[in-house]
């Protein structure tokens, strides 16, 4: 009677323990898939937009980094082979795709600046000019200052660097006079900076009041 009995609650608590097993495991796979799809579509929207890009900024194309993407690709594929989702399969393939954004966020911080620092320069130089439109093109192009997935940001930094240069030859700037401005700026310029070029510049854009002239105290 007793054993009966026993055997009736080790078979209960067995058949307990494959239910519990059952629903663990499924939760598991639920939650690694949940991590699948997500890594999905953070590939997407990353290769949407190394490839915008890569076609419409000036850019080198990094060997290096386009291996790399090769081989996220390669990791994701082998996350399904068997059917369903691998739980170790998708941690190499989420090392894979986050080293590689560490990695293209660096090398984009030194090629934005590189592609903007000109320009940028100029358009702080021209701000007591037209502050409203330089204002402007520093806010578009500055919204790709850092790397992130989402191709609107460089596109509006390309609209930006384009308005900028149309504002610069719309202002007839040339070196001379962008680096009169800059040290106007930078409260560096003095009277041996007023030659006939800037000084005739000044006049044919009305900017005579506009600029102040000073005493340096030592």
């Amino acid at each position: 009677m007793i054993f009966d009995e026993l055997v009736v609650t080790i078979n209960a608590l067995d058949n307990l323990k494959k239910k519990t097993d059952l629903k663990n495991n499924k939760a598991l796979q639920d939650n690694t898939d949940a991590k699948y799809r997500l890594l999905l579509s953070q590939t997407n929207s990353y290769i949407s937009t190394i490839e915008y890009v890569y076609t419409n900024v000036p850019y080198a194309k990094n060997i290096e980094i386009l291996t790399a993407t090769l081989e996220l690709l390669d990791n994701l594929e082998k996350v399904i082979e068997s059917g369903a989702a691998n739980q170790e399969e998708v941690s190499k393939a989420e090392n894979v795709y986050k080293t590689l954004c560490t990695t293209i966020k660096k090398e984009w911080s030194k090629k934005y600046s590189d592609l903007t620092g000109s320009t940028i320069s100029t358009l702080e130089a021209i701000k007591g000019i037209d502050s409203e439109n330089v204002n402007a093109c520093l806010q578009k192009i500055q919204t790709a200052s850092e790397w992130d997935v989402g191709i609107d940001r460089f596109k509006n930094m390309l609209q930006g660097i384009a308005s900028a240069e149309q504002l610069i030859q719309k202002l007839g700037l040339d070196d001379e006079i962008i680096l009169f401005l800059q040290n106007t700026n930078a409260g560096k310029a003095t009277l041996l900076d007023l030659n006939d070029k800037v000084l005739n510049w000044i006049r044919s854009e009305k900017l005579e009041n506009k600029i102040r002239i000073s005493f340096v105290r030592k």
